[in-house]
């Protein structure tokens, strides 16, 4: 079994989405002066490789931890949707890509874009193949007014922005698990993303 890390590390230098608060690490104590060491993080909940619930664009959708957490494990498929950054993915390109692969029925959708974004169209055809949760290397699935996130989240399908790796991977089936920080009534946070096969 090959298990890939698909989390980009958190660290000061972490990249943050434009207008989102930067990661940063501050020494409390150390062992010079206490003997122990304690440092606090400060970060956004949509700093790295995050998990999305709908309450992040819905202001009564539900919160992270209103999702069971054996919801969060389960099968899922690499789909190659490489077009190229700044190229959207069209239905029927995305639907060629599942052909070999159908998604399985709550299960997770793993889109290896290199930067490309997703129509409303082939995010209605993600929801109609009753994914739980959608993945993307990318930092964003669409652009302000954000129509793609507000369809998915609508229809309470979770999103994974940030993954990383997989390329190691390639497209076909695996097996997943995106554990968040068990955070309460939060929005998004923070996740391990890992993936099997």
């Amino acid at each position: 079994m090959k298990v890939v890390d698909l989390t980009v590390p958190l660290s000061p230098q972490t990249p943050a989405f434009p207008g989102d608060p930067p990661v940063r690490f501050t020494r409390l104590r150390s062992h010079a002066s206490d003997g122990y060491e304690v440092t606090e993080i400060c970060l956004g909940t949509h700093s790295g490789t995050h998990i999305e619930a709908p309450r992040h664009l819905l202001p009564s959708g539900k919160t992270l931890d209103q999702f069971p957490v054996d919801r969060l494990l389960g099968p899922g498929v690499v789909i190659n949707c490489r077009v190229g950054c700044g190229f959207p993915i069209e239905a029927d390109f995305l639907a060629e890509r599942l052909r070999p692969w159908p998604l399985p029925m709550g299960g997770f959708a793993l889109l290896w874009t290199e930067g490309a974004t997703l129509t409303v169209e082939a995010a209605q055809l993600l929801i109609e193949s009753q994914v739980f949760l959608v993945g993307t290397d990318s930092p964003s699935l669409d652009t302000e007014p954000y129509p793609v996130h507000r369809l998915l989240m609508e229809n309470e399908v979770l999103l994974v922005e940030n993954l990383c790796h997989l390329e190691e991977l390639g497209p076909g089936p695996v097996q997943c698990a995106f554990l968040p920080l068990a955070t309460v009534g939060l929005d998004s946070a923070p996740v391990r993303a890992l993936a099997w096969r």
